[in-house]
């Protein structure tokens, strides 16, 4: 630390005494600084003890005060003055606003020379400063001994017992915390941390019986660094930038991991949905991923709406040790996690309000991960047309009881009744499927449905000929309309076709 008020009085060398501000004696000096001008604001940076003989303090009360009140507003931390030289009297004014202020005002004995101070208040910031490099010096050498081979966790107690305060990296927005770490840090710390926008910053904060500082970190991520101190007293700013900056450090070699893992298990998963791995293979590689020998499950994510943002939710799975593989998958989110973790009601109150979720069922063997995708699907469409949040495959939920619960039933009524008119749309390039949907959707309104897709009228009436004429459906008759329309919600659940939202909502 540096040297304070108290310490230039206790110093008996100094020969001081206190006329006034007897409450600012805790007050650090930055610098001795010896000035006879009647403002010498101008080159004060603050933190400074101004000593003068007297020539520079005004004789008036009113401009005593005047004079008084600029050093206090420059920050500075001090006044000395020679004992029996030039000063004028000092006025009863002058002496209340440096009590009511805080500001020292010193009486230095003649015979004590002013570069006396300089050279105290310079020794001890040169103490200071080589504490500060030697302090830094071993962070650092600490970060390089341990970054290739320890955890986080394990680096973050190393900096502790260096800087002898408590560290915690905390997510700036959602305030957990990150790796992990003790979990003692109480609500009432955590409340503390405010948002700023300031891309680096340092704040300071009391509580009844710690000093906390609130150090920005310089990563990619926005994380926080807390430094809790009990013993009443914290690092420098100095060694609180470099701390923040070795923080910085490791929470961006774990991002890169993290992110190449993400990538490693979306593929391994976007395989494992399509049939494209052997059980055994897909069995090693999720062991890679912490998911080995463990009951499965996959959970879908959608909004209509609202594009899913999963960033934070893949922090939240790393930083609350669920092992996971996640990707977007047709503009889907999937996420293969074990079996009954705890995970749906962050999602529920984390994601977007039109965000809906899908839950298959069990997967208690590798080969049955595509059929769990197709229920997770399956869950999710019932979710959106129910207006549910969650559902689960094994709920009583299905889009219609009139389409089938399992996939090959599904399949075959679907391709029973649309398989033709399929074939023609991706042999002719055509667009017979979409131009059904609408006009079902429609109620088979002509006016609508051709202005909905963007046609004449005369064109869509050859449109539906076409399609009456390839699937045999009179589109004029309720149980045939029933039917195709069923086949139609069957297709969309299946993902055979794609979702003609857009055409329905011009």
């Amino acid at each position: 630390m540096t040297i304070t008020i108290r310490e230039l009085l206790n110093n008996p060398h100094l020969k001081s005494s206190v006329i006034a501000g007897n409450d600012g004696l805790d007050r650090e000096v930055t610098w001795a600084h010896a000035c006879e001008l009647s403002d010498p604001t101008h080159w004060l940076t603050g933190g400074e003890l101004i000593m003068t003989n007297g020539f520079a303090i005004p004789s008036s009360e009113e401009e005593q005060i005047v004079y008084l009140q600029k050093l206090i507003d420059s920050n500075a931390s001090g006044l000395a003055i020679g004992k029996g030289l030039h000063a004028p009297k000092l006025s009863d004014g002058f002496k209340s606003l440096a009590d009511q202020k805080a500001f020292p005002i010193l009486n230095t004995d003649y015979d004590v020379p002013w570069i006396a101070f300089s050279k105290t208040v310079a020794n001890a910031y040169v103490n200071q400063e080589h504490a500060q490099v030697i302090l830094t010096m071993r962070l650092y050498d600490k970060l390089r001994k341990t970054i290739n081979h320890d955890s986080p966790n394990q680096i973050l107690r190393r900096l502790n017992e260096i800087i002898g305060c408590k560290l915690y990296i905390i997510d700036a927005k959602n305030k957990w915390i990150l790796f992990e770490q003790e979990k003692d840090l109480n609500i009432e710390e955590l409340a503390y941390i405010k948002s700023n926008e300031l891309p680096y910053y340092i704040k300071h904060i009391k509580t009844k019986d710690k000093l906390i500082a609130q150090v920005s970190i310089p990563s990619s991520r926005p994380t926080i660094l807390l430094v809790i101190s009990n013993a009443g007293s914290l690092p420098d700013n100095v060694v609180l930038r470099h701390l923040a900056t070795i923080i910085g450090i490791i929470v961006e070699k774990d991002m890169t991991i993290l992110e190449k893992q993400r990538r490693i298990g979306a593929e391994l998963l976007i395989r494992m949905v399509e049939g494209n791995v052997t059980d055994e293979a897909a069995s090693i590689l999720l062991n890679d991923h912490g998911l080995g020998k463990k009951t499965l499950q996959i959970v879908a994510c959608s909004g209509r709406e609202e594009k899913f943002n999963y960033e934070w939710l893949h922090y939240w799975l790393h930083d609350t040790g669920i092992p996971n593989l996640i990707t977007l998958h047709q503009g889907i989110l999937l996420i293969l996690l074990p079996e009954k973790c705890n995970i749906l009601s962050k999602l529920q109150t984390e994601s977007p309000n039109q965000t809906r979720i899908g839950v298959s069922d069990s997967i208690n063997r590798l080969n049955r991960t595509s059929k769990a995708y197709q229920e997770a699907i399956w869950a999710l469409q019932s979710a959106e047309t129910h207006g549910r949040k969650v559902v689960f495959y094994s709920e009583s939920f299905p889009v219609s009881p009139f389409i089938p619960r399992d996939r090959t039933d599904a399949e075959m009524l679907m391709k029973d009744v649309l398989g033709d008119l399929l074939d023609y749309d991706r042999q002719n390039n055509s667009e017979l499927v979409k131009t059904l949907y609408v006009y079902l959707y429609y109620n088979r309104s002509w006016k609508a449905s051709a202005k909905s897709l963007n046609i004449h009228k005369q064109t869509l009436v050859y449109r539906v000929n076409r399609i009456e004429v390839i699937t045999g459906y009179r589109l004029n008759n309720i149980s045939h309309i029933s039917e195709l329309w069923m086949a139609l919600q069957t297709a969309l659940m299946l993902k055979m076709i794609p979702d003609f939202a857009e055409a329905i909502t011009m």
